[in-house]
């Protein structure tokens, strides 16, 4: 496991699960996030006809500088949250990439560079398995530092509906200190 992540330009980000899982709007909010950080972004997003049981990803493509090639084709960055979508993308990245893979996800070997999270499990302990997508998006945050938290934490004021901000702001705290109580730092 890489101890500190070499954040390339453009920084190529893929986060991937099934429907539903919120995987299009943590996109919208890494995307939202990084443009409030000045950067120049381009945001994708593709799921099965299945919507709600098909694989799902979201794609961002994030520079300091304007963007040539907006297609994320092998990743630097990687989230997933559902095995089909692991099974899908995970070998569509970086040799230095730093994936968060949901610990539910049963991975028979483990990658370098991919550390396994309880995301779900996360989640659901904040009353809502439905913040997964925030809570590894707060982790990617504090390990890959693809945006700043307070950018992160407006993108969501700005994207959730008011009913659900708060529970996401907690699962984006939450998220954020799991990389700073787990050992994935080295």
């Amino acid at each position: 496991m890489h101890n500190e992540f070499s954040s390339p330009d453009p920084l190529r980000i893929r986060l991937s699960g099934r429907g539903g899982q919120g995987i299009i709007l943590g996109g919208v909010i890494i995307a939202q996030a990084a443009m409030y950080d000045g950067l120049f972004v381009v945001h994708t997003q593709s799921y099965g006809p299945e919507a709600r049981l098909g694989s799902s990803k979201s794609e961002v493509v994030v520079s300091h500088f304007e963007i040539a090639f907006p297609e994320v084709v092998d990743a630097d960055v990687f989230l997933c949250l559902s095995l089909e979508a692991y099974q899908k993308y995970h070998h569509s990245v970086t040799s230095s990439a730093v994936a968060v893979i949901d610990d539910l996800i049963p991975v028979e070997e483990r990658l370098p560079g991919e550390v396994f999270l309880p995301l779900r499990r996360t989640g659901r302990s904040l009353n809502n398995e439905m913040t997964a997508n925030i809570v590894g998006i707060g982790a990617l945050t504090a390990l890959a530092h693809i945006a700043q938290p307070d950018s992160v934490a407006v993108a969501i004021r700005e994207w959730v509906k008011p009913e659900f901000r708060d529970i996401n702001l907690r699962a984006l705290e939450v998220g954020l200190n799991l990389i700073h109580h787990s050992a994935v730092r080295g």
